[in-house]
């Protein structure tokens, strides 16, 4: 049996989107200095040339990570592994006044190579960004960006960039409670892998590429 959203929670639908991918994004304080935060809402939104789209909060209150951007037009998408989630989801908690976020942290520097943010050396790749445009669609700001280089762990992916589940467990976010003097959030582990192999339709075969199939 399906379960209605009411009205007035229509905007908690949003989350039936879930699991997500959480990432790690480094960017550029307006004094020079290093700035990280976790986000969910990341996704590919170009292959030629390739782009991705970061969501970013601008109300009740912008966040820092956003303001960064605005000003600089660049920033590093780190993608993170299950090992140290704690890590992550505490790059979420404000800080004190005077006390980085990065420094807090406890990351290891990655020089970038094309833009000034530094990747994060724990985390098993990366994606240096530049802006190329920007949507305010709501609550969130739509941040579409050019990825001007990458770079990735090859102990964590296959020259294909596979990734190697022996090897590398992605950080999978699937919900968490607020509690008084902490979070809990809980993240799927990899088991295993679940492979299925489907074959073309018989009026496909013989010159029907898989991306024709896929492209409608």
């Amino acid at each position: 049996m399906k379960t209605d959203i009411l009205a007035e929670r229509i905007h908690d639908s949003v989350f039936l989107l879930q699991p997500s991918r959480p990432i790690l994004c480094t960017t550029k304080n307006e004094d020079g200095s290093d700035h990280v935060a976790p986000f969910s809402w990341v996704n590919p939104v170009s292959h030629k040339p390739p782009r991705l789209a970061l969501a970013l909060l601008n109300s009740p209150r912008k966040q820092h990570s956003l303001e960064n951007i605005e000003r600089t037009g660049e920033f590093v998408i780190n993608i993170p592994s299950l090992d140290f989630a704690d890590k992550l989801v505490e790059c979420s908690y404000k800080t004190k006044s005077g006390e980085n976020k990065f420094e807090r942290s406890g990351f290891k520097r990655l020089e970038s190579l094309k833009v000034q943010p530094p990747g994060i050396l724990e985390c098993k790749a990366h994606l240096e960004c530049k802006l190329y445009s920007r949507v305010v669609t709501g609550d969130h700001t739509l941040l579409i960006a050019d990825i001007v280089h990458a770079r990735y762990d090859g102990e964590a992916y296959s020259p294909n960039l596979m990734i190697k589940l022996d090897k590398f467990s992605p950080a999978i976010h699937v919900l968490n409670y607020n509690l008084e003097e902490s979070q809990i959030h809980v993240f799927l582990k990899p088991g295993g892998a679940h492979v299925t192999e489907v074959p073309y339709k018989k009026s496909y075969a013989g010159g029907t590429s898989k991306m024709d199939i896929n492209e409608e």
